[in-house]
């Protein structure tokens, strides 16, 4: 087999804007030309950025004004590679499926863009496509569900991870019945929608599922007729049990039957090396936290439903949930910048990673909200952990900040309890920290 040029499997026409215009005008080229994301241009042509739905998202959440230059906001760079480089020589380089590469001349101007799924596609196993069924390849976490009664706010809270590009909107009787995606987000910034809005007269209807036991050929058939990013799965009864994206789904395919290639060419046995070493990398980083480097949002998610199930299959056991909150954090953004923020975040993270065990599942909830999953803990243990962590924060000096302080809350999994329910109740416990004068730990109302 002949390994391709990686200009044959590339992007030509990419989207792009220059770091002196206005995110407006961004968020403009983005809506009216159905993209998810634009590569940014700077003034050097060194470097390139890219700005994507999940970082508006982002931006929005955190007050950012959209009439400012691009050059004033955080951006993420991206890799660049030569368009003389071949498709194995992109596979070794590219960092996770959702960090894609600029195609560079030898002047460094952009001739294309590159994604995890056009270099994979560009190996394919068709015979395996053919007999596969897409439902061995669903992600363990479920879809983010949300009443159509929903405010649009409350939607777009749900959107600032990348692991969640989508949200199933569901009716009285909890059928799911729409979906809003990252790409309608382009659409509401574009039109200054007001997000106190009700979902479900913006939510896309009717919800179009496939089946868990189609075909993998047969999906990817149906993805790209309908122009879809994911595929929502349904089983036979027609309840939705499951997402996956169609870079997800090639990822894992050529993750799971790399094994396949090894009887092929030198270049395949090659493209199987890089696969097997990537596949640990983007299952350790599709559950980290980018910033942090602790565990997401979803790998919390995750982990609690299989401490809960643990905990009521041996009725015997016990485990707490800890939720904490830095105090006065939009302060310290606005008076030293995000830059600052971010170090406070990442020293924080660092403080408790070296007090928490092992066995302590440990992750960013989201901004500046933290939880610890503490296995076989009772709630006197974990309220005197809790006090422990918060002391050695407020005793920590964070250069240019100073004193840094944490409000807690913590609680125990009681028995009948669902993962709403413990976390409602985790997450009032840590208000009411807030609103008994911040920096303590509240363990009861």
């Amino acid at each position: 087999m002949e390994v391709q040029n990686i200009m044959e499997v590339a992007t030509k026409d990419v989207l792009t804007i220059s770091e002196d215009e206005l995110v407006t005008t961004a968020i403009t080229k983005m809506y009216e030309h159905n993209h998810r994301d634009i590569v940014i241009l700077t003034k050097n042509r060194k470097k390139y950025g890219m700005l994507s739905t999940v970082d508006l998202i982002k931006m929005k959440k955190e007050g950012f004004d959209f009439d400012c230059s691009i050059s004033s906001i955080p951006i993420r760079h991206i890799e660049t590679i030569t368009k003389k480089a071949t498709v194995l020589d992109a596979l070794s380089m590219i960092k996770s499926f959702n960090c894609p590469i600029c195609v560079v001349d030898e002047g460094n101007d952009l001739c294309g863009f590159v994604s995890y799924h056009d270099i994979v596609s560009s190996i394919d196993p068709s015979v395996m496509l053919e007999r596969r069924m897409v439902g061995e390849f669903l992600i363990a976490a479920e879809p983010k569900k949300a009443s159509q009664e929903s405010s649009l706010c409350d939607i777009l809270g749900m959107l600032d991870q990348r692991i969640y590009d989508c949200v199933i909107l569901t009716d009285d009787e909890n059928r799911s019945v729409g979906i809003i995606t990252t790409k309608d987000v382009v659409k509401f910034f574009q039109h200054n929608t007001d997000m106190k809005q009700k979902a479900k007269e913006f939510m896309v209807q009717p919800l179009l599922t496939i089946s868990y036991s189609t075909s993998i050929k047969e999906a990817l058939s149906f993805i790209t007729d309908k122009h879809f990013k994911r595929l929502i799965i349904a089983d036979d009864n027609g309840n939705v049990i499951g997402q996956i994206t169609q870079e997800d789904l090639l990822a894992k395919i050529y993750s799971r039957w790399a094994s396949i290639m090894k009887s092929s060419h030198n270049e395949l046995e090659e493209i199987n090396r890089i696969l097997n070493e990537k596949a640990s990398e983007y299952e350790l980083m599709s559950v980290t936290d980018s910033l942090t480097s602790i565990y997401n949002r979803g790998k919390f998610e995750v982990e609690l439903h299989k401490e809960i199930h643990r905990v009521t299959r041996y009725k015997t056991d016990m485990f707490s949930l800890v939720f904490f909150d830095i105090d006065n954090f939009k302060r310290i953004n606005d008076t030293y910048g995000h830059i600052t923020g971010d170090k406070v975040l990442k020293i924080i993270t660092g403080l408790l990673k070296e007090s928490l065990r092992l066995t302590d599942v440990f992750a960013r909830w989201g901004g500046e909200e933290f939880a610890i999953i503490m296995s076989h803990t009772s709630l006197e243990e974990a309220s005197y952990v809790a006090e422990k962590l918060r002391k050695k924060i407020e005793q920590q000096h964070i250069e240019e900040v100073g004193t840094v302080t944490c409000s807690f809350g913590v609680s125990e999994f009681i028995h009948g309890d669902s993962i709403q329910s413990l976390m409602l109740r985790v997450d009032n416990y840590m208000y009411e920290a807030k609103k008994q004068g911040k920096n303590r730990v509240v363990t009861s109302l």
